[in-house]
């Protein structure tokens, strides 16, 4: 009896100490506790944030030109139940149409990245004024994502800096030596330093069919979306087909573009945290159309006297892919090929390559 007694006090203690420590740290966060899940089917989905690095390249297709270089660090966070529920962040979220669905999932997000843009000819010290301008953007971004198994809402905030204090030049140079290719000479007449800022709104659904057996899938995930702001401003529209073993649930593979932070498991039967599958392999093709009203990295500087050149009012991107799932992990490869996005481009087309590593933990 005194054995079970102290047992069972020790036992009481540890978990009375276990909840003080998560809410302790649930209110130095300012945020619900990330581990706590709704009671489901889908409990190892829900306690599954995503950690991705974004890499993006023209190496990959042999050029060095246009959009020249991406790099994106993103952190999605797991199922945030409770956010929202009471208090200031209520009446903030309330003011989002898509945020009380019915069995949903809320998530929020940050990440860091960098883009590089330079002319076709990068010898030159003096850059042709009828190609694109050398222009740099370095930026920290916070989304909040709700979802459901069939349907997905990203809204995001970028912030940011365009010119020589994004450090463009530096992180250019760097990788060419890596690289062991010739650095480029005309950096000096870059986009001038200016505060850009992009609020970014996107849904994507999933229409999910299993075929063949229970191991072989398809979906096809159609997305519309739009940017705002002195950077980038546009509607765009797309869609991605995936075709392949054990389909991962979230809502497909994403280029390091505005409102792309990865993606968390949507239920249990995604590979990354399902108990009987956790390897997946598939390939997909996608496509995505804009209409552009402002693209700063063609048009120039929005106060102050830059290079600039004439934007194409509509651009479309086509891609094809292959992605691998490993337990927590995920490898996807992308082929990118964009059309034309300024009247006096050279070549018709602007190709790249897009690998990214995700982790869900």
């Amino acid at each position: 009896m005194d054995r079970c007694s102290e047992g069972c006090a020790g036992g009481k203690l540890r978990r009375d100490l276990t909840a003080v420590v998560r809410v302790a740290l649930g209110v130095l966060a300012g945020l619900p506790l990330l581990g706590e899940a709704a009671p489901s089917d889908d409990a190892r989905a829900r306690r599954a944030p995503v950690v991705t690095l974004y890499f993006e390249n023209d190496v990959f297709s042999g050029t060095d030109q246009d959009y020249t270089n991406g790099v994106k660090l993103s952190w999605l966070s797991a199922d945030l139940v409770d956010w929202g529920q009471s208090g200031w962040r209520r009446d903030i979220l309330e003011l989002l149409p898509f945020v009380n669905r019915e069995g949903g999932q809320k998530a929020i997000g940050f990440a860091l990245g960098q883009n590089i843009y330079t002319p076709r000819d990068t010898r030159a010290k003096i850059p042709s004024p009828t190609d694109r301008p050398y222009a740099g953007w370095t930026y920290l971004e916070m989304a909040f994502v709700s979802k459901t198994k069939e349907i997905s809402d990203t809204l995001s905030v970028q912030v940011g800096l365009i010119g020589p204090h994004s450090q463009a030049e530096d992180s250019q140079r760097i990788i060419h030596r890596w690289i062991k290719s010739a650095e480029p000479q005309g950096w000096d007449y870059q986009l001038r330093d200016e505060v850009g800022a992009n609020l970014v709104y996107e849904r994507r659904w999933r229409l999910y069919g299993r075929a063949v057996s229970d191991l072989l899938g398809v979906d096809l995930v159609p997305h519309v979306g739009a940017s705002l702001g002195n950077v980038q401003t546009y509607a765009n529209v797309g869609g991605t087909l995936r075709f392949g073993l054990n389909l991962p649930s979230d809502f497909g593979v994403q280029l390091a573009r505005p409102g792309s932070l990865g993606g968390t498991p949507a239920d249990d039967l995604d590979p990354r945290v399902a108990l009987d599958r956790n390897t997946s392999l598939f390939l997909f093709g996608a496509v995505d159309g804009r209409a552009v009203a402002r693209d700063l990295f063609l048009e120039g500087n929005t106060f102050r006297e830059s290079r600039s050149v004439e934007k194409r009012t509509y651009v479309a991107d086509w891609a094809l892919g292959a992605g691998l799932i490993a337990g927590p992990w995920q490898l996807t490869y992308t082929q990118v090929w964009r059309t034309r996005e300024f009247e006096t481009q050279a070549d018709g087309n602007v190709h790249f390559g897009s690998v990214s590593v995700s982790r869900a933990y």
